[in-house]
C-alpha cells in the first residue's frame, strides 16, 4: 500500500497539471494561472523523481530541502497575487525575498533536513491563507465559492500545511520507530493527494457549463 500511495502523489499532481491546461480553452489567461500550470508540470516531475529515489533507499534530504524552498516561494507568490490588500502584498513580497535567503543560510550550516525553515514556510503559508479567508469573509460582494479558484487553492494549501507543520516541523525530534514513520508517511501521502485534488477543482471550476437551447 505504501508503494502505491508513493506513486499516487505524483499521479494526482499530474492530473492537476492536465486540469490546468483547460485555462487555455478560454483566453486570455491570467499570468499567475499560466505560471501555476508550469509549476505543476515541474512539481509532477519533481515528485516522481523524489518518490522513486526514496523507494530505492537513496538519500533525498538535500533534494527535499531544495524542492521545499521552491514550493514555499511559489505558493507565497501565488497567495500574494490572490489577496487584495496592498499592505499584505508588500509583506508577502518581503517574505518572498527573505525566505530563500534564510533557507540558504541554514542549508549551508546544516546538511540535514531543515525543520526550522520548513516550519517557518508552513507558518507563512497558513498565515497567508487565513488572511485570504479573512478578506473573503469581509467582502461585501457575493462570491460563488464553488466556482472561485482562489478558494479551492487556499483551502488545499491551508489544510495541507496545517497537517505538515506538526509532522515535518518535529521530524528530528519524534520517535524513529519504523512503524511510526510508515504511518506518518501514509498520512502525508493522503494529505498530498487532497492538495492536488483541490488544485484540480480550482482549474476545473473555471469552466462554465453551456446553457442548453
Amino acid at each position: 500500500m505504501e508503494a502505491v500511495l508513493f506513486y499516487l502523489v505524483p499521479v494526482f499532481c499530474g492530473i492537476a497539471f492536465l486540469a490546468s491546461l483547460v485555462i487555455y480553452l478560454r483566453p486570455p489567461v491570467e499570468l499567475h494561472f499560466r505560471v501555476f500550470s508550469f509549476y505543476l508540470l515541474y512539481d509532477t516531475i519533481s515528485q516522481a523523481y523524489g518518490e522513486y529515489q526514496a523507494l530505492h533507499k537513496n538519500n533525498t534530504i538535500l533534494y527535499s530541502n531544495l524542492t521545499a524552498i521552491v514550493s514555499f516561494c511559489f505558493y507565497i507568490y501565488l497567495i500574494r497575487v490572490i489577496i487584495r490588500s496592498p499592505k499584505a502584498k508588500r509583506i508577502l513580497l518581503y517574505c518572498l525575498v527573505a525566505f530563500p535567503l534564510i533557507s540558504a543560510i541554514f542549508l549551508l550550516q546544516n546538511s540535514g533536513f531543515q525543520t526550522i525553515t520548513y516550519s517557518l514556510g508552513c507558518l507563512l503559508i497558513v498565515g497567508a491563507c487565513i488572511y485570504y479567508f479573512w478578506e473573503l469573509f469581509q467582502s461585501k460582494n457575493y462570491i460563488n465559492l464553488a466556482r472561485e479558484p482562489a478558494f479551492w487553492i487556499c483551502s488545499g494549501l491551508l489544510f495541507n500545511y496545517t497537517c505538515l507543520f506538526p509532522e515535518y516541523g518535529l521530524v528530528n525530534f519524534i520517535s524513529t520507530d519504523r512503524a511510526v514513520i510508515r504511518v506518518l508517511l501514509v498520512v502525508l501521502d493522503f494529505v498530498g493527494i487532497l492538495l492536488y485534488l483541490s488544485f484540480t477543482i480550482a482549474f476545473l471550476c473555471r469552466l462554465k457549463p453551456r446553457n442548453s437551447t
